[in-house]
């Protein structure tokens, strides 16, 4: 089993992987502002999987209310 560094970043292949998302899902929800994400250079993104859940949870989706207890 993997352990969780806080402190990680995730590529958003990663992040629709633990979300269980489309990666292009994933990516709508970045543009539309629903997540937050760190745009490195010009075409890398990064997501703190935290900050991801917090907004998700604050925006209502069950998606992060399932994933919270995981």
């Amino acid at each position: 089993m993997r352990t969780e560094n806080p402190d990680e970043l995730l590529t958003l292949a990663e992040l629709a992987q633990r979300l269980k998302l489309h990666p292009d899902t994933a990516r709508g929800l970045y543009r539309r502002g629903v997540i937050p994400g760190i745009k490195l250079g010009h075409r890398t993104l990064r997501f703190d999987y935290g900050q991801v859940l917090l907004a998700l949870r604050l925006g209502g989706d069950a998606t992060a209310t399932h994933h919270a207890h995981n």
